[in-house]
Order: C-alpha cells, then sequence, then structure tokens
C-alpha cells in the first residue's frame, strides 16, 4: 500500500506575451511506490495534469510563452517586474481571472529592446573590420 500526503498548492503565472498575471490551484499528491520510489501527481478539479512548469498556457490569449513563480511568490515578492503589486483583483496586465475565462480585452504586444542587439551588431561589424584591415598589412 502506497503511504503519502497530498496538498493544495497555489501557483502563480505570467503570460510573456500579452502579460495577463493568473493564479491556479492544484493538489499534489506525494507518495512512495511498493519500490521506495518517490511519486508526485498533480491534479487539478479531479484531473492529472502536468506539472505547472510543463507546458501551461495562458487562458487569455493562448500563447504558451507562460513562466510560473514558486507557491507563495507574490506573499514573499510584493512588487512584479513591472513594479506593481498584483492583488487578488487586479495584476501588471489586468485584473486576475479565473484560468478558463476569456474575455474580450485586447492582448498587450510588448515591443523588445533591440539597444542591446543593436551595440552586439555593431560590435561585432567593428570588430570584423578591424581583423580584416589589420590584416591586409
Amino acid at each position: 500500500m502506497p503511504e503519502g500526503f497530498s496538498t493544495y498548492e497555489t501557483w502563480p503565472f505570467e503570460c510573456l506575451h500579452c502579460l495577463r498575471v493568473w493564479e491556479e490551484e492544484y493538489l499534489v499528491r506525494r507518495q512512495t511506490d511498493g519500490h521506495g520510489n518517490d511519486v508526485v501527481i498533480w491534479t487539478r478539479e479531479g484531473t492529472q495534469v502536468q506539472p505547472p512548469w510543463s507546458g501551461s498556457v495562458c487562458p487569455h490569449c493562448g500563447c504558451g510563452s507562460v513562466t510560473t513563480f514558486p507557491t507563495g511568490y507574490f506573499a514573499h515578492h510584493p512588487t512584479t517586474a513591472l513594479g506593481q503589486r498584483p492583488g487578488p483583483t487586479a495584476g501588471p496586465a489586468g485584473p486576475l481571472r479565473p484560468a478558463g475565462e476569456v474575455t474580450s480585452d485586447p492582448p498587450r504586444h510588448r515591443i523588445p529592446p533591440l539597444l542591446p542587439y543593436a551595440l552586439v551588431a555593431i560590435s561585432l561589424l567593428l570588430f570584423a573590420g578591424m581583423q580584416m584591415y589589420g590584416g591586409s598589412r
């Protein structure tokens, strides 16, 4: 007979595409099999699912670029990267909504910073030019 215990864990997520922040609750069963190996089973609403760090999809925009934070992250880190505290009704990208609820809010798009890439490209071009000029002498 396997021995173990179950706990509820709430994991915060952020979509890297639309910046939506939400939380999902999991029932995590930790037990040992008959051979002494540890087994962890993640369930949501009675259905076995993958762990939160594996294969999450944004319920708002459907993007697979989702980051997770450990359980209790927002309780120990009062602000997010955008400097706002995601409370029970608001987050950096708008209100928190249940995972299955879809709204008609337009997704926000972040423009990636181009300056670091431009500086690297210019540095590489200068280095290559100096190597070509120095090698012809």
